[in-house]
């Protein structure tokens, strides 16, 4: 009984001297150094094989991978995979690129490296084998490696219409650092089979396998992280009394029917690859593989394109967009840039406008721009980069308006750049502006006899593209250009309008005795030397209007008048 208590009151020292040990351990290392590790393990099947019948026909490359996974608490940089052959075998050899690494793993996650591996077409590879082992390693972690020994044989595989593509689905252009999906729908036998290999034949050197997400029929609802299914528990062991053969937990186990595998691919490097899929299997004792291999629907043509980077034009009007047949006017438009990504545009970036007839180029200003014309076509170069997600300084491009430009002007600008840009469509933004335009037509009537009233008219017509709020009108006076007699009185009160279905309300009339520069005079009767009913110290007339002049006849036209006497 003491001894007994003895022991327990040992143990429990024991067990707190650990606990304490631990609790020290943790608290020096810290959580995330303490559990910190990566694990790697086989993702595949270790048959390969040719057509038994014919060598030169049917699949000679198979994906060979394993599992990396980060078991710590962060994440870990510069993960390599590596391919190591333990023996050697002529007739068996790696076909891409060895090592393979991912720039950074997060705690928790795994990633796949895939090796092809390629057979010689010849009866002699037959019944051979290789080892091999694959090993990972992590900035600040040793190499880890799948289980030894282990090696990739080479079976007799037999053709059958049992397994089949039904359709491959994906991209045929990608480009360099984007990821994208491919879905392959497959068929097995109804029931499936003991071992299950059914993938699409990537390139690892231009694809990373990112994901794989694989569904069966059979069992019903079953799914897979991985394109191997080892239904019935294989014996991988080359040492081992029943390698190569089911041992379970359930030996007659089967998975398939109808499959649809997805994989998330990150793009690599450029090149254009053909992927096949290949399904095989082993039941009854022999190996299979699908009969349509390499044919039809089976395979993908995929093109794979340098970095890429998305550049969006951006046109708007700023101001302006007004002719005038007496004064040069001027209007301006704003050119803005954007990287869409997903990389940064290098080189120089160009921005091209046409200008349409009615428009000619004044400047191009803006930070890091530098803009000029030939004849109709304006040029603006930035040095760059720009990089992903950002938007240039914006160019004002400054024109002048001509009479073509009425009743409304078209422009477009594009950007490019050396980077290969994926979406076409945004490179050019093109904007339709109407163009405003009051066209006036001065006239008069009456006998140019001393003593005789001249009656002056100003006809207003808005040949423009859109309505304009038309406040003003003056008129000097004399009139400009009038050489019959430039001594003339104003007649008070004579000012008048027509307005008629123009939608403008005459607001009142203004007086200049200093040619326009102030208006602020009232006309008197006999003011300046003139007879009553005359001011001849008036100059110029102003009328004023609330409400817009609209551009369609008849409510674009209206005028004014007044009546002056020759001295």
């Amino acid at each position: 009984m003491i001894e007994s208590l003895r022991r327990a009151i040992l143990r429990r020292k024991l067990c707190l001297l650990r606990i304490s040990l631990l609790a020290m351990f943790i608290g020096v290392c810290g959580v995330q150094s303490a559990y910190a590790g990566i694990t790697i393990t086989p993702v595949s099947w270790n048959v390969i094989g040719l057509d038994s019948n014919d060598q030169t026909a049917g699949p000679d490359t198979y994906q060979i991978g394993a599992r990396v996974c980060n078991t710590g608490g962060a994440a870990v940089s510069n993960v390599v995979g590596t391919f190591v052959w333990d023996s050697a075998n002529a007739y068996i050899n790696l076909s891409g690129n060895n090592p393979v690494n991912v720039s950074s793993l997060n705690a928790g996650a795994c990633t796949d490296f895939y090796f092809p591996v390629t057979i010689t077409r010849t009866a002699s590879a037959y019944n051979t084998a290789r080892r091999y082992h694959i090993t990972a390693s992590a900035t600040g972690f040793s190499a880890v490696s799948t289980p030894t020994p282990r090696e990739l044989y080479v079976e007799h595989l037999v053709s059958q219409n049992r397994n089949s593509v039904l359709s491959i689905t994906g991209p045929t252009t990608v480009y360099v650092g984007q990821t994208y999906n491919y879905t392959v729908n497959a068929k097995t036998a109804t029931g499936g089979y003991e071992q299950l290999e059914a993938f699409l034949n990537l390139s690892n050197v231009i694809f990373q396998v990112q994901a794989i997400a694989t569904t069966y029929t059979a069992p019903p609802g079953a799914t897979n992280d991985k394109f191997y299914s080892d239904a019935c528990g294989w014996d991988n062991n080359p040492l081992s009394p029943t390698y190569r053969s089911c041992i379970g937990p359930d030996p007659n186990a089967k998975a398939g029917g109808t499959i649809s595998t997805t994989y998330t691919v990150k793009i690599l490097s450029a090149g254009t690859t053909t992927a096949s899929t290949l399904i095989y299997d082993f039941s009854g004792s022999s190996y299979h593989y699908n009969n349509d291999y390499g044919v039809g629907i089976n395979s993908i043509t995929i093109t794979a394109l340098p970095e890429s980077a998305d550049l969006q034009m951006t046109k708007t009007a700023t101001s302006g967009f007004q002719y005038d047949q007496n004064s040069s006017k001027t209007a301006t438009y704003s050119l803005s840039v954007k990287n869409n990504g997903p990389q940064s545009a290098s080189g120089t970036i160009t921005v091209s406008d046409t200008l349409p007839a009615g428009l000619t180029y004044v400047s191009g200003t803006g930070t890091g721009w530098s803009c000029s014309a030939a004849g109709s076509v304006v040029t603006c170069t930035n040095a760059g980069p720009v990089a992903n997600g950002v938007t240039m300084s914006a160019i004002t491009l400054t024109v002048t308006v001509g009479s073509s430009a009425v009743p409304s002007v078209t422009n477009s600008a594009s950007v490019s750049s050396p980077t290969f840009d994926p979406t076409a469509s945004n490179n050019s933004s093109s904007i339709t502006s109407n163009v405003t335009w009051v066209n006036l037509q001065k006239s008069v009537s009456g006998s140019p006899i001393p003593g005789t009233d001249l009656t002056y008219t100003v006809t207003f017509t808005n040949n423009g593209g859109a309505s304009v709020n038309f406040s003003s009108l003056s008129d000097p006076n004399p009139p400009s250009g009038l050489k019959i007699n430039t001594n003339m009185y104003f007649k008070v009160g004579s000012a008048s309008s027509n307005l008629t279905t123009t939608g403008l309300t005459l607001s009142s009339w203004k007086y200049s005795n200093d040619g326009g520069t102030t208006w602020t005079y009232t006309p008197a009767s006999g003011a300046g030397g003139a007879p009553a009913g005359y001011d001849g110290n008036v100059t110029n007339v102003q009328w004023n209007f609330t409400g817009s002049l609209g551009q369609t006849a008849p409510n674009n036209t209206g005028s004014v008048s007044f009546l002056a006497r020759i001295r």
